[in-house]
């Protein structure tokens, strides 16, 4: 684990140009930014070629716009008022996404690039998990990602306390159940605070008796990506 965290503090460094060789083959430079205006041919296009989401999940995503405060409408609310924002139905769900030279990927895909620190956007509380989805689509003319996060499960507090990692906070690190969560939380990219290095734990580690996950968010190094 100590390993891992250092090459991939590293690779994050890019500290000499063998490293950034290296950076580049494990780590691909980061696509062209979404932020960029699309004509409405594009986003004709984009819709035409992109799935469409499921009603739950279309449903928690005009929630969440809602709750951070865009008022988007159904797109079946009809008939809509003039320069109304319709969340379209459809969405690109790719297997991965760059930011700031980072690869972010589905947990089916690469289960290492899945793991993050991220911030809840509506509790404005950190939490960790895998990246479940990740969705993009034009909004207000821009290409928009959203990533379903769902987060690991805790330990109770009896088990937690049988590891050290809660009696050192500094390490940045902490015991979890190997079984994540059932809940799934929308985050955007500005969300997502470093990725985590992860190992997993056989049942009977540290007397728990149950398989579990130590995650780690210092390779972020009180630094955003």
């Amino acid at each position: 684990m100590s390993r891992r965290g250092r090459l991939e503090a590293a690779l994050y460094d890019r500290a000499n140009s063998e490293l950034k060789k290296l950076a580049s083959i494990l780590e691909p430079a980061n696509e062209p930014a979404l932020s960029a205006t699309l004509s409405s041919t594009t986003i004709a296009e984009i819709l035409i070629k992109a799935p469409s989401l499921l009603d739950m999940e279309y449903q928690a995503l005009l929630q969440y716009l809602q709750h951070t405060g865009r008022p988007y409408r159904h797109w079946t609310d009809l008939p809509h008022p003039p320069n109304a924002n319709i969340l379209p139905p459809r969405a690109e769900q790719p297997q991965q996404f760059s930011r700031n030279e980072r690869t972010f990927s589905l947990s089916k895909s690469h289960k290492g690039n899945s793991a993050i620190y991220f911030t809840n956007p509506l509790t404005a509380i950190y939490g960790t998990g895998f990246i479940e989805s990740i969705w993009h689509l034009p909004l207000n003319g821009s290409l928009s990602t959203f990533i379903i996060i769902r987060p690991h499960r805790s330990l109770s507090p009896e088990d937690e306390a049988r590891a050290p990692f809660i009696h050192y906070p500094g390490l940045q690190t902490r015991i979890l159940s190997a079984q994540p969560s059932d809940e799934l939380i929308i985050i955007e990219p500005t969300q997502i605070i470093t990725h985590l290095t992860t190992f997993e734990r056989p049942s009977g580690t540290y007397g728990i008796n149950q398989q579990t996950l130590v995650v780690s968010w210092a390779l972020g190094r009180g630094r955003d990506f």
